[in-house]
């Protein structure tokens, strides 16, 4: 990066074999790619470098390559994604069964499980990582364990840390994973995802992911979460989720006056959501009807883990119960919204909630507080709240013991429940309604030191 890094990075290479220093094509693309060689989180990636010893300082002050952990991340670059190619597909031997839900002698049909299953049990077939040392290994094996995390329910506040965390956490604990071996994760994703445009016969033309396609506050959002995810290696899902939540309610600013008692994980997810109408829509939260904030404020609380938000409203720290809700696709719905309609997205997304807690119910049980259920709204993720209620009516319908979608039409049968798309007239049964008494500060851990606000 202290070289000619960054021009390749955005502008790619000439035909010669040099640097590009400036992009050779529209206008349109030049402004992109200008963006990103003046906006990329060149630091925060240096220092995720660095954490990943990718990168090591040495007795002179200086930053130079450390050879091993650069010829691990390659050979991870080179194998990845050799299993899309079905002909390489493994089967699985009888004494490895069951394999991540695959039977004896069935093929393993998920390109990455086969690849994790390939290099656990027969590594000499892949000669680059054979040839490996057991520490430069280690990474890649974790690399490609099963962690389920979709880092962009993280950025945009959508997903309960319980199931956003859950399988990470057991990875890490799996494979005795360092932070180290995390930030290499997270080197591996960037770079994965950085170079995933073809580019066919053309020499390198620089990232054209990041630089054309990839909006650049989402980029940011994920490298500066990158931080935080590390922070697994010693910290409870709960406690990362939360220090993350609070980080980014800070960077965001909106104003700690809107927030009622109660309602702090609730804000800060909605926040998240929101994206680029915060305020708009933390103090719409705070207008709407005491029923429906409580309703939001209790849902969004729940963590979906043994564990509870330390903010979370009295009633879920003082009895914990799940399963937490996933609504999938609610950042969606009131991105889609912006701030005009953002209060009636917020009720429409209420009557989802109730429709999900009539078909999964509150259970206290210790398996119950750490379950979870998805609701699917692709139906109505990209509509206005005034088309939701033409289209009424809507409801949920149940498609496994932890699924459900939105449907169009009236629930008729065992496993559905009626969304209401209007704000309720009468008071419903449901959470208790939160006192309105000035919010407590909320406590932020950091390798600076507690801050408050």
């Amino acid at each position: 990066m202290d070289l000619d890094g960054k021009d390749v990075f955005a502008y790619g290479i000439a035909p010669e074999g040099s640097p590009r220093r400036a992009a050779l094509s529209t206008d349109t693309e030049n402004r992109k790619r200008d963006a990103l060689r003046q906006n990329f989180r060149w630091e925060s990636t240096k220092q995720l470098l660095l954490r990943a010893e990718i990168l090591k300082v040495t007795n002179d002050g200086k930053v130079s390559l450390n050879h091993d952990r650069t010829v691990a991340l390659l050979v991870l670059t080179a194998i990845h994604d050799i299993m899309k190619n079905r002909a390489l597909l493994p089967t699985v031997q009888p004494q490895h069964a069951p394999y991540q839900g695959t039977k004896a002698n069935e093929v393993i049909q998920d390109h990455d499980f086969a690849l994790a299953y390939m290099l656990e049990h027969f590594p000499s077939l892949l000669p680059s990582f054979a040839g490996l040392e057991a520490a430069q290994r280690a990474p890649i094996l974790f690399t490609t364990s099963r962690m389920n995390f979709n880092n962009g329910w993280l950025v945009q506040g959508e997903a309960p840390p319980g199931l956003l965390f859950s399988s990470f956490k057991k990875c890490i604990v799996k494979g005795r994973a360092s932070e180290a071996d995390i930030s290499f994760y997270f080197v591996h994703w960037l770079t994965d995802l950085a170079g995933s445009e073809l580019y066919q016969q053309r020499p390198w033309p620089g990232s054209e992911k990041f630089a054309l396609k990839f909006p650049q506050h989402v980029l940011s959002a994920f490298i500066d979460s990158f931080s935080f995810v590390r922070q697994l290696a010693h910290q409870s899902e709960v406690d990362v989720m939360e220090d993350y939540l609070k980080d980014r309610w800070l960077a965001l600013g909106p104003p700690v006056s809107l927030v009622p008692e109660g309602c702090e994980v609730a804000s800060m997810r909605l926040a998240l959501m929101a994206q680029g109408f915060e305020a708009d829509a933390v103090a719409a939260f705070a207008e709407l009807p005491e029923q429906d904030r409580a309703c939001l404020a209790c849902e969004l609380a729940r963590t979906g883990h043994s564990q509870q938000f330390s903010c979370a409203p009295a009633e879920i720290r003082n009895e914990p119960a799940g399963p937490a809700l996933l609504i999938y696709y609610a950042p969606a719905l009131l991105q889609n919204t912006k701030s005009v309609g953002i209060r009636e997205a917020l009720l429409i997304l209420c009557g989802v909630l109730r429709a999900a807690r009539e078909i999964f119910p509150l259970d206290k049980s210790p398996l119950g507080m750490q379950s979870h259920a998805i609701i699917r709204i692709d139906a109505i993720k990209d509509m206005m709240p005034t088309e939701i209620e033409k289209m009424s009516p809507w409801h949920l319908r149940q498609t496994s013991s932890t699924d459900a979608v939105i449907v169009q039409g009236e629930a008729i049968g065992p496993g559905e429940a009626a969304v209401e798309c209007r704000p309720p007239t009468t008071p419903i049964s449901g959470p208790r309604s939160l006192p309105k008494r000035p919010p407590q500060p909320m406590v932020l851990r950091s390798q600076n030191g507690a801050r408050k606000f």
